[in-house]
């Protein structure tokens, strides 16, 4: 392409990097597919299965005092407590056997459900399939045992407590004597009614104490119809890593975006610089004539125009040559062919009479000391009119370099070359008359004073 023009915003410059760099981003994408891959084969996979059990209390309708005591919802904190306890995983633990231990239990083991609700799900994670469905079954009925028991051994003391005071009140309503009125006729006591309505409400409260002795809970999902999760998935983990990688790659193309300390393009150029960047044009006999020939275009012929180039490359003559035919055309004197190689200031006094420069570098050009010369340039007012990609190697053309008559009288048109050679002839026989008449002033002068020395000397002649 002739003409790079600058980006047009972060998001382009952006792009343009990723397209520079897309090799880093398909290593990254690379490296952490097959990872993910070695991954997903050598790290071992787990099982899991789950029960899922109701807690309900078998009484339908609970007293207050029963439902405050026995709870008729669940409690997360007590449940997993109970499930986790040493009670209930040395049972299961023994059970189990093949050297399998409570702690072991306790950390592969998960408790949940609803606070305040009545489902309580145990889940086991294991090696296998079928040891987490032997452990989660187990574990399950272990809890389920316990729960049991701890509500029986509840029920039992709130029942105690309710024929305590059953036995209390009956022997208070016993001892009891009837009241005898003013007339003297024998009544009942009025304790004697308060005691019979709080007996009944008792006797209520015992009856419903009795069914806490069957369950305290029913597995409603076994850990066998429980579905099959196993972790890590391979899938999952594949595609982590993959995006991993991926994100590993940007990383390091902002990395090498920033770091870079070579040229490696003209888009590079073009967004580093943020001005417009000609290369050669390929395929054609001459190279550089489309791009210099729109950059004379360009470039207001008012102003002189310097070249600022490696003077050692093997395509500077040829640029230079051909931009020179160029901004003929237009009209614009020949640029000025400044060596980028020089010491700065030697550089910057060579560019002091002119206002516009174009600056020409090579694949692997330092940026740094381009960015410094492009500051400096804008420092002292210089206007870069443009940037030239001279390529990616550095060779010799392979045909013979043309004359550079030849090259002028292909890139000149030939009126415009008339005109041009006669008005410098007429400007050299301006210059010759010019030069012909300062002589003969000149001559006149000396004529005259040297006539004047003669009348000088021979009128003291005549005195003496």
């Amino acid at each position: 392409m002739i003409l790079t023009p600058p980006p047009a915003g972060g998001q382009q410059i952006l792009r343009h990097a990723l397209a520079r760099r897309w090799t880093s981003i398909v290593a990254g994408t690379v490296a952490g597919l097959v990872v993910g891959v070695a991954a997903a084969f050598a790290v071992p996979s787990s099982h899991s299965a789950a029960v899922s059990m109701t807690v309900t209390s078998p009484s339908p309708t609970p007293a207050p005092a029963v439902r405050a005591s026995l709870s008729n919802t669940t409690d997360m904190v007590t449940e997993q407590g109970i499930a986790k306890s040493a009670a209930v995983l040395d049972v299961v633990a023994a059970r189990l056997g093949n050297g399998v231990t409570a702690e072991e239990l306790r950390s592969n083991v998960e408790v949940s459900g609803d606070t305040n609700g009545t489902i309580v799900k145990i889940e086991y994670v294991a090696p296998t399939r079928q040891q987490a469905v032997d452990a989660a079954d187990a574990i399950a009925n272990a809890y389920l045992t316990e729960r049991t028991a701890l509500v029986e051994q509840r029920a039992d003391e709130m029942a105690a407590g309710v024929n305590e005071q059953i036995q209390a009140l009956e022997t208070e309503l016993a001892s009891l004597q009837p009241v005898v009125d003013e007339d003297g006729n024998t009544k009942d006591n009025p304790r004697a009614a308060e005691i019979r309505t709080e007996l009944t409400k008792l006797a209520k409260d015992a009856e419903q104490l009795a069914p806490y002795h069957a369950t305290a809970g029913r597995v409603i999902t076994p850990a066998a119809s429980s579905s099959d999760e196993v972790s890590p998935s391979k899938l999952r983990l594949i595609l982590i890593t993959t995006v991993v990688g991926v994100f590993a790659g940007l990383v390091l193309v902002l990395i090498r975006e920033t770091r870079s300390r070579s040229l490696i393009s003209s888009t590079q150029l073009a967004d580093l610089t943020a001005l417009p960047v000609w290369s050669a044009e390929e395929g054609v006999p001459e190279p550089w004539l489309a791009p210099t020939r729109m950059l004379a275009m360009a470039i207001d012929r008012d102003h002189w125009v310097d070249l600022i180039v490696d003077a050692s490359d093997p395509q500077a003559r040829d640029l230079h040559r051909v931009l020179s035919a160029s901004l003929a055309e237009t009209r614009v004197p020949a640029p000025r062919l400044i060596d980028i190689n020089q010491p700065l200031a030697s550089l910057l006094d060579e560019v002091r009479p002119s206002r516009h420069v174009l600056v020409a570098v090579r694949k692997g050009h330092d940026l740094k000391k381009l960015h410094h010369l492009l500051d400096e340039l804008a420092i002292i007012n210089r206007e870069v009119n443009g940037m030239i990609y001279l390529g990616d190697q550095v060779a010799a053309p392979v045909s013979a370099p043309t004359a550079p008559a030849q090259a002028a009288e292909v890139i000149v048109p030939t009126d415009e070359a008339r005109e041009q050679s006669s008005e410098a002839a007429q400007a050299e026989q301006a210059e010759k008359a010019e030069d012909e008449k300062v002589k003969e002033e000149k001559a006149d002068s000396k004529k005259a004073v040297s006539k004047k020395a003669e009348s000088k000397a021979s009128s003291k002649k005549g005195k003496k």
